[in-house]
């Protein structure tokens, strides 16, 4: 979680699947946004520095 100080404040989603992990820098437009991006969870080597994404395949984490 973005409170257990990792920054990354969403998941990144694609057909019911989680992907991995984004922080938002800038939302574009309604439709795209730049973000850090992380591929698969806890693999600190596949973060990709920016990256554009759709804010349909971003979803806003929540504590349990």
């Amino acid at each position: 979680m973005a409170s257990e100080g990792n920054g990354f404040t969403h998941y990144l989603v694609s057909k019911e699947v989680v992907l991995g992990e984004a922080c938002i820098i800038e939302q574009c437009n309604e439709w795209i946004s730049l973000a850090f991006i992380k591929l698969g969870i806890d693999r600190p080597e596949a973060v990709i520095p920016r990256a554009f994404v759709e804010n349909h395949a971003l979803v806003p984490k929540t504590a349990n």
